[in-house]
């Protein structure tokens, strides 16, 4: 370990202005903290001088506390961890293992790049938060530190996991250099498949805005935005009576014109409604650039916060391949790789490591760049076997009796209607969820199909697998059927209502696999 950062030391003044942003924004989601703010301003009308003097006062006490928190923030690298000092009142210290840390990022958030800073943080294997924050670093310190944040899984890793060639390597102990040296062919093979992986332009994140967001909550939430327009002023405007006068002339003339208008309406307003979808997915990834170096996979992109997030390969725990509905209809896919469930990459969104907008074609072109991935897939499948009827059956007798009963007790009215519409719709979801659950068995790996409308497929390399559960309910046993649970260090995975017989072939495969290797999750 390089003895630069074996002693503790303080980050930049300029953290400051991070750790006020973050205090800043606790306050504000807390809420209390406006209290006295709002309390002054309507009591005085909101023209007092003494509303600008406690929101004075509460910048005043923001900067003081993050002044504070930045004079007791220490760090140090020693003994193949990361140690952290900080705390005021109640002190805290942490002793990080290197090997545990799971993903290193790297931030530019907008009030740091005109100082050309930025922020590291570190992430473990099942935390709910970020383990370590050392801000305001100039970018060579940053990639120093995080090199040396990797350092001990070098040597727990091949040798094909040295730093690359012309880096400095005064920080691995005097064996494995001589390892490598003994291994010089492998390494060369292994960094052929280093680089660049995938890169997405503007047209791409422009797609994957349109095709990945939830218009249903969005029109939730401008719905009590639209209820507050004077409907009755707006439509007495000449736009739009001119509108209206257009639409009789033209379109009320005939059904196939107006089925056409219903429907370029619709498109328009999802259109409308994926707005904000687009523009996030824009500022959050451009220029999106996802790259394998030294084991580990490194995305960069971002306009307002830059970022840039570190996954070791090994450490994914399976890959799911998303195509939404309209992803479904332009032929996009977006492939996340899962990690240790806790703190994922995408840590306010929850989310983990994603490629985004990627085609049928371009898949297999990425996995075959990824060697190190516990999978040796590298297409999606084009079939699946289906699960069991009785899953449905199951499922979609007591849901379809509920309005009968209803019926028989309450007779015919508006609410039993509604429900029998309800329930008919709900026994159509249904119905397509069943016909999409189904699996692929390949090799060592495990194919999971799933969606309603859109469609996903989760790849499962069942080296991974932590544990294997089979169950059965009567009915189950009856016709020699069976539940599948699969437990990975990302979460749990079901497959219900498949062969007995076949949910034993993948269980023991699973935990065959897993006998040769107790240390895979991680």
């Amino acid at each position: 370990m390089s003895a630069r950062f074996a002693q503790w030391a303080s980050l930049s003044p300029w953290s400051i202005i991070s750790f006020s942003v973050g205090s800043l924004r606790q306050l504000l989601t807390n809420g209390y903290a406006l209290i006295p703010l709002v309390y002054t301003g309507w009591q005085q009308g909101f023209n007092s001088p003494w509303l600008l003097l406690v929101a004075a006062g509460l910048v005043l006490a923001t900067l003081s506390y993050a002044s504070l928190q930045w004079a007791k923030y220490r760090y140090r690298l020693q003994d193949a961890k990361l140690g952290i000092r900080q705390g005021l009142v109640f002190k805290r210290a942490q002793e990080i293992p290197l090997n545990k840390i799971q993903n290193v990022r790297l931030e530019q958030p907008l009030y740091f790049r005109p100082l050309g800073l930025y922020s590291l943080v570190v992430e473990t294997a099942g935390s709910k938060q970020d383990e370590a924050v050392l801000a305001a670093v100039n970018y060579r310190q940053a990639m120093l530190l995080k090199k040396h944040l990797f350092a001990s899984q070098y040597l727990q890793t091949s040798p094909e996991a040295m730093p690359a060639d012309g880096e400095s390597t005064a920080h691995v102990n005097e064996p494995l250099q001589a390892g490598v040296a003994a291994t010089t062919a492998s390494v060369q093979t292994w960094r052929q498949g280093e680089g660049l992986v995938v890169a997405k332009d503007l047209k791409a994140l422009l797609i994957f805005g349109l095709y990945h967001n939830n218009l249903v909550w969005l029109s939730i939430i401008s719905g009590s935005i639209i209820g507050q327009v004077d409907w009755e002023s707006l439509g007495q405007t000449s736009l739009v009576q001119g509108v209206w006068h257009w639409y009789q002339a033209n379109v009320a003339t005939g059904l196939v014109y107006q089925i056409l208008a219903a429907l370029a309406a619709l498109a328009l307003l999802a259109l409308l409604l994926s707005l904000i979808s687009i523009a996030s997915a824009v500022l959050k990834y451009y220029p999106y650039r996802l790259s394998l170096r030294q084991g580990t996979l490194h995305r960069t992109g971002g306009i307002l916060a830059k970022q840039q997030d570190a996954l070791r390969l090994h450490r994914v725990q399976l890959v799911r391949f998303e195509q939404p509905a309209i992803g479904r209809l332009i032929g996009r896919w977006t492939v996340h790789f899962e990690q240790v469930k806790g703190n994922e990459v995408e840590q306010l969104s929850k989310r983990h490591l994603l490629i985004p907008s990627m085609t049928q074609t371009e898949i297999p072109q990425a996995l075959d760049r990824l060697d190190g991935l516990a999978t040796k897939a590298n297409a999606l499948p084009d079939r699946y076997q289906g699960i069991d009827s009785g899953w449905l059956w199951r499922r979609a007798i007591p849901l379809a009796l509920l309005p009968v009963v209803m019926t028989l007790l309450l007779g015919l009215s508006p609410f039993t209607e509604l429900l029998f519409g309800f329930t008919l719709v709900a026994l159509i979801g249904l119905y397509l969820n069943y016909r999409q659950w189904g699996y692929h068995l390949a090799g060592d790996d495990c194919w999971i199909h799933t969606g309603v409308l859109g469609q996903t497929w989760q790849l499962v390399p069942l080296s991974k697998t932590q544990d294997a559960c089979i169950s059965q309910t009567p009915g189950q046993r009856r016709k020699s059927l069976a539940s599948l649970h699969l437990g990975l260090a990302s979460g749990p995975l079901v497959i219900p209502y498949i062969p007995l017989e076949e949910a034993r072939l993948i269980a023991e495969t699973a935990l065959n696999l897993t006998r040769e290797d107790p240390t895979n999750w991680i």
